[in-house]
């Protein structure tokens, strides 16, 4: 399994596989809208695009699979909720999900030749002043979610969840501000004993967004590692955008096919 995942992790970020995935997602949105419109327009959508519905079906399986195992309360059972979520009796969060490994050590992460893009927008961050922490206050969390969310409406449909999410007890919020403590990007993140969802990363508009966001996902990914979590997961790349699904890749986060399991872990 681990040699499978390498192997697919390596092919995943050449050029080439990601434009690859981009004609998956572009075919999959395809495929929504024509089952949208029905009648002879998704008849005629289907017999004009089966070669590239097929291509679609076969890479979405062809992915690796790995178990998800979380508690039966709490956190856990948000994530277990949110994983077993059903459109027309398919699983919809499952699916060409982002995963990554977290490294024993929180310094480990940043180490190598496939973290140097990473290290370099963390330089960017670095010369602009950001830095990351915790959000605490619940009040604050859900302002600060609020308005970043109206300036990137557009790119979510379940921007009311989203802000209701925040209100949840397992819900934590980390940020990148810049100095003068204004927050340039959020993250929302469940932790559950080894695994994170992280449901939401978003950036204010600007020149700071990208190495806001690299500052971000650094900081969530040495923290939890720190804490002993051992995967994160993001949203489907079928429900990311493009420019997102670029970040998660160079990132290092490995697209799979999740698989709750019927354990759970006890205590903690």
């Amino acid at each position: 399994m681990e040699l499978r995942l390498a192997r697919f992790s390596w092919h995943l970020k050449r050029k080439p596989d990601l434009d690859r995935i981009e004609e998956v997602c572009e075919t999959y949105h395809d495929l929504i809208e024509a089952r949208k419109a029905g009648g002879t327009s998704f008849v005629s959508f289907v017999l004009s695009r089966h070669a590239s519905i097929r291509q679609m079906v076969v890479f979405l399986r062809a992915l690796p699979r790995i178990d998800v195992t979380v508690r039966a309360s709490g956190a856990g059972s948000e994530i277990a909720n949110h994983l077993s979520v059903r459109h027309g009796g398919r699983y919809v969060n499952r699916r060409a999900v982002g995963v990554l490994s977290l490294p024993d050590q929180p310094d480990e992460y940043l180490r190598g030749r496939k973290r140097q893009a990473v290290r370099t927008n963390l330089h960017r961050a670095e010369e602009l002043g950001l830095a990351f922490r915790e959000l605490s206050d619940p009040a604050t969390k859900r302002a600060e979610l609020a308005s970043i969310l109206s300036a990137r409406r557009e790119e979510f449909w379940d921007v009311a969840e989203l802000v209701r999410g925040v209100d949840r007890a397992s819900s934590r919020v980390f940020v990148a501000e810049d100095r003068t403590g204004a927050i340039q990007a959020l993250a929302t993140v469940v932790v559950d004993v080894q695994w994170a969802h992280m449901y939401l990363c978003v950036s204010l508009p600007g020149d700071a967004a990208f190495a806001a966001l690299y500052l971000l996902n650094v900081g969530v990914v040495q923290q939890l590692a720190a804490e002993r979590v051992r995967h994160l997961f993001v949203r489907s790349a079928l429900h990311l955008s493009p420019g997102q699904r670029y970040l998660q890749a160079r990132l290092g986060f490995e697209l799979m096919n999740l698989r709750m399991t019927r354990r759970f872990f006890r205590g903690r």
